[in-house]
């Protein structure tokens, strides 16, 4: 079994290694980050400040050496990258949110919102997932394309949660509606900030940028009454090409601990706590403080294959 990387970096500064010296280059690591970019800035930023590594990002996941993935299913879609048994334990996070095969980690959460805009009377207001698919409510709502993002997570888990049957319709429902369909979460919120919608659903991290905007949008975490709010750990991995480097796992282990995560959630706004003892930013929620299904992931992942051909019904025009 290999060492915490951590400790051997540690080491090797501690018995006068040049590469550890004040000012000496550190080591390149290669990082796919489909989080968002506000929080490959941060880990970019992080990472050079704790000592650790000088990240270079990358757009393919098989170029990286490391991916910070948006969430399981963006992680296990990658399956052939991954390295089974190569996560750290993350310390002081619940099992629920970790793998059991060990194939990636949790670096915080993100929540599925619904976001509304205080400026517009709506016939009833909107508290479930399956608000969206009212009736009443045609052409007031906004949702981002469904096939990309954090949309196949989304329907995927509740098909696992309901049926496949029921995930998709919903979604043929939500389509009956005539929602304004953005690129992407960000693009839902930018539709109710201007006025062509009037709700939406998105993230937290939407939902952090959206509350403190201009529209002072207001922001609903909906199906607390109900099966609870999706919530999704965002997914960090070691990737099959950086297995074997100790600057990897360094980085790795890093983040897969309480100080990595109070960093990350306080540089990035929206990214939500899983451990007790991190702070919370204002305005953000703890996922540990959400009513939230717990989701098994290879379920989760077969759900997504099997809906996968079918989530481009809500594609962007």
């Amino acid at each position: 079994m290999r060492s915490s990387a951590a400790a051997l970096l540690c080491l090797a500064c501690a018995t006068g290694a040049a590469s550890c010296s004040t000012g000496a280059p550190l080591p390149e690591v290669k990082v796919h980050v489909s989080v968002s970019p506000v929080a490959a800035r941060a880990l970019v930023t992080l990472s050079v400040n704790r000592r650790l590594a000088r990240v270079v990002l990358v757009e393919d996941p098989a170029q990286a050496d490391l991916a910070w993935f948006g969430d399981p299913v963006q992680a296990l879609r990658q399956s052939r990258l991954l390295v089974p048994g190569s996560a750290p334990d993350a310390p002081g996070v619940a099992g629920r949110w970790k793998d059991p095969a060990r194939r990636f980690f949790p670096v915080g959460a993100r929540a599925r919102v619904l976001l509304v805009d205080p400026r517009v009377t709506l016939p009833v207001q909107p508290g479930r997932l399956r608000d969206l698919a009212d009736p009443r409510l045609a052409g007031f709502q906004a949702i981002a394309a469904t096939d990309r993002g954090e949309g196949p997570a989304t329907f995927a888990a509740l098909a696992v949660l309901s049926s496949d049957e029921a995930a998709l319709g919903l979604l043929r429902a939500i389509a009956a509606q005539r929602p304004q369909v953005a690129e992407d979460g960000p693009g839902v919120q930018w539709l109710l900030s201007s006025g062509k919608a009037a709700f939406g659903l998105a993230g937290s991290e939407q939902a952090a940028a959206g509350a403190v905007s201009v529209a002072a949008l207001e922001v609903v975490y909906p199906d607390q009454a109900g099966f609870g709010t999706l919530v999704f750990p965002t997914a960090a991995a070691v990737l099959q090409r950086g297995v074997e480097n100790p600057a990897v796992h360094a980085l790795a282990d890093w983040l897969a601990g309480s100080d990595a995560e109070q960093l990350l959630v306080a540089r990035t706004p929206g990214l939500m706590p899983l451990r007790v003892d991190v702070p919370l930013p204002p305005g953000v929620r703890s996922a540990r403080d959400l009513r939230s299904p717990s989701i098994d992931w290879e379920r989760l992942a077969e759900a997504d294959r099997r809906l996968t051909p079918h989530l481009g019904l809500m594609a962007k025009p």
